[in-house]
This record gives C-alpha cells, structure tokens and sequence, in this order.
C-alpha cells in the first residue's frame, strides 16, 4: 500500500513536471553522474558535521558568558550558532543521498523540509554574519555614538526581523514539490534541470537581496575596521598583522563558501530560459552544483572558531577550565599521571597569554579621546 502511494506521488510529480516544463529543457533523459561522487561527498559531508558540531556545541558554553555580560555580540552569535546547528543537522542526510545508489529515498515530504532547513540556514548564517561584522565595525570606528544602536533589544529584534524574513520567502518550498523527480530509477532531490520559473524568481531574491547586501556590509565592515586598525599608533605591528589577518581570512571563508553557490544558482535560472537541451549542459550544471553546494557547508564548521575561539580571552578562560579539571582529577584519583601542572608551567602559559591577549570581552573596544585605538580594545570579540 505504501509503495503504491510512493508511486502515485512519483507520477503526480512527473505531471507536474512535464506541464510546467512543457517549454523546456528535459534533462530526464540524461544518465547518472560518476561513481565517484558516492564516496567524495558523503565523506566531505561527515568531517564538516563532525568539526562543525563539535565547534558549535563548545562554543556554546562561550556564547552563554557572553550574554551573561550582556555582551550584544553574544546575541549573534547565539543565533549564528543556532543556525549553523540546525544547518549541520542536515548534512547526514545529504551524505546518505550522495552516497545511496538510488538516490532520494527518504520520501517527497522529506525531500521538502530537508531543502527547506538547508537553503533558510544558509541565508540566516550569511545575514547573521554580516550582523557581526557591522556590529564590530561600529564598535571599532563609532564606539560611542553606535551606544544606542548596540544594545541587547536592538540586537534581539534584528534577530527576530532576520528569522521572519527568510522563513517566510523561503516557505514556498514546502508547498511545492516540484523539485522532487525520478529519473533512469533514480530519485533527485532539489537537482531538477531546468529550474523552475517560481524557483528561478526566489534565486534572484536571493542573489540580490539575501546575499549580495550581506556581502557588501561585510567587506566595507571589514575593509574600515582594518583600514582604522593600520592607522592607529598604538598598536605594534605585529598585532595589526594578526588582526588583520584575521578580518581576510574571514572574508575569503565567506566568499569563497558562498560566491560560487549563488554563481550557480544565477546559471541554473538561466538555464529556464535557454534553448541549449544537451546532456553535456546537464552534467556540467549537475557536478558544479553539487561540488558547490558542498562548499557552501565550510563556513558553518568554521564559524565558532573564527568569530569564538580565537579571541585570547576565551584561550585563557579555557586554560582555566583545564587547570581546573586537572587539579579536580588529581584530587579524585591521587594519580601522579592527574596531578596539576607546577607552578612555573602555569606562570608562563599565564604569561603567554596575557602577552598577545588584543581581544578581550569585558572591555569596550575602540578609539581613545586622542583619536587613537586603545590599546586593550578587544577588535573581534567584545560588545
């Protein structure tokens, strides 16, 4: 009985299909990809899920001290976290697709809230990205005049707004289910060519809309915060090196996990409108969509540690937590394998630390009243 109601589906959705498709491309007919594809993919996929989990969950621990200081930074990056936990949820299935033989076997509805979860976490991370960036971007080069527009409600109904605005542009995709088809006996999920007209219109939303703003916000953020950072004189260098440094690699991350994605989604609406039917634009489209749409996974397993972990003051309040745990251990067992670390060793990790320690989360970060950058000014993670 329920193979008979699969089956049904499958031919209501092919009808779909071939109506709204009455004018187009037919890639149906075109056989499967390489083989290769069922190891790569769901092999890339697990070492994203497992570092991103990982990463995620611990900076959560981080995340909750922040807020406890009413840190406004905190309330993004509780969101992002949220976001690209939700995200990585995904991915397992995304491997088992990949790597299953036969395709999508999990079902229509399935295929929906699976596409759904994905595509509003991805553009929820970009926004919530570029929210980060603005937010040290004003705590850097307007410290005290962005004072009303930093502060916790301001930060929280942003969040709110955000949500709201991908959910709801997103919602189409779990009323339709077009992107559902079956093939040579193989079942595809959100790899229909051509795209349809309705999705081909929400790809533009999201080219120029939900991606292109948040990508201009970061870069100018970034670009001013590095450009005020190389005009202070009180910094060494080789801080500003590592800041620096830092704001790039950021940048490369963002663009190099979500530029390419939405090139692609631009070719695949374009495709809607072409009259170029051969299998060979099917395989082109097909392997550089699903070789970006992996990609697309690297920010959120590199989001905690970019925006969290590299902030010297969460270093030594995770040595702490160490030191902590070894005395405790040592105590409990009375092992000499468990004894805390001497003293001298202790001293120098301290040293260490406080030597390089420009990002700090308690202190206000930005200019002092000669017009200079202070000094202790926290420039990645501090409210």
């Amino acid at each position: 009985m329920e193979q008979l109601e699969q089956r049904q589906a499958y031919s209501k959705t092919d009808s779909i299909n071939s109506n709204n498709s009455a004018l187009q491309c037919n890639f149906e007919n075109c056989s499967k990809s390489n083989e290769y594809e069922t190891y790569l993919f769901p092999t890339f996929y697990g070492i994203i899920f497992s570092v991103g989990l990982v990463g995620n969950l611990i900076s959560l621990g981080v995340i909750v001290q922040l807020l406890r200081n009413r840190n406004v930074l905190g309330v993004y990056l509780l969101n992002l976290c949220i976001s690209d936990l939700v995200y990585i949820s995904t991915l397992p299935v995304w491997a088992a697709y990949t790597h299953d033989p036969e395709g999508w076997t999990f079902g229509i509805t399935a295929c929906d809230f699976v596409g759904f979860f994905f595509s509003t976490n991805v553009y929820t991370t970009i926004v919530f990205l570029s929210c980060i960036s603005s937010d040290r971007f004003l705590a850097v080069v307007y410290p005290l005049r962005s004072r009303g527009l930093r502060t916790m409600k301001v930060a929280i109904l942003v969040c709110v707004v955000v949500w709201l605005i991908i959910l709801g542009s997103h919602s189409v995709l779990l009323i339709h289910q077009e992107l559902f088809v079956e093939a040579h006996g193989i079942k595809l999920c959100y790899e229909k060519y051509p795209t349809e007209p309705w999705l081909a219109q929400l790809n533009y939303f999201r080219v120029f809309v939900v991606f292109l703003i948040p990508l201009v916000l970061l870069l100018v953020s970034y670009s001013m915060t590095i450009k005020v950072i190389h005009r202070s004189s009180s910094l060494e260098v080789r801080r500003k090196r590592k800041i620096t440094g830092l704001l790039l690699s950021m940048i490369v991350i963002f663009v190099v996990s979500y530029l390419p994605y939405h090139i692609i989604l631009l070719v695949q609406s374009h495709l809607n409108y072409s009259e170029d039917c051969s299998c060979e634009v099917y395989y082109r489209v097909r392997t550089a969509y699903r070789i970006i749409f992996a990609f697309a996974s690297i920010s959120s397993a590199l989001d905690p540690i970019l925006n969290i972990f590299i902030s010297n003051s969460v270093k030594q309040d995770i040595m702490k937590d160490v030191v902590a745990i070894q005395h405790w251990a040592a105590r409990l067992f009375s092992s000499d394998c468990l004894k805390p670390p001497r003293k001298n060793f202790l001293k120098t990790v301290t040293a260490r630390v406080s030597t390089d320690n420009y990002l700090r989360n308690h202190s206000p970060m930005g200019l002092q009243g000669n017009g200079q950058l202070s000094q202790s000014a926290p420039y990645l993670s501090s409210s």
